[in-house]
């Protein structure tokens, strides 16, 4: 897949902060920008959203569980 440049502006402290969090990640700025986009995106976040909002079901927890698999 092709990729294309992106220009982005951030204030100081706000790059610090997520280049901070990259590393303790063990990422890249670019990849957790990029990360946090398409999950922005993901079609399914509406449905993750109400899930997250009515964890009291077992379909809601099957779902969080099937998209986020088991903590370790």
């Amino acid at each position: 897949m092709a990729t294309k440049p992106v220009t982005l502006r951030l204030d100081e402290e706000f790059h610090t902060r997520l280049k901070a969090r990259a590393e303790e990640m063990g990422t890249t700025v670019t990849a957790l920008i990029t990360e946090v986009t398409e999950r922005e995106l993901d079609e399914g976040r509406e449905r993750f959203l109400e899930a997250a909002a009515d964890f009291n079901t077992p379909e809601n927890w099957d779902y969080v569980r099937e998209r986020f698999g088991p903590r370790s």
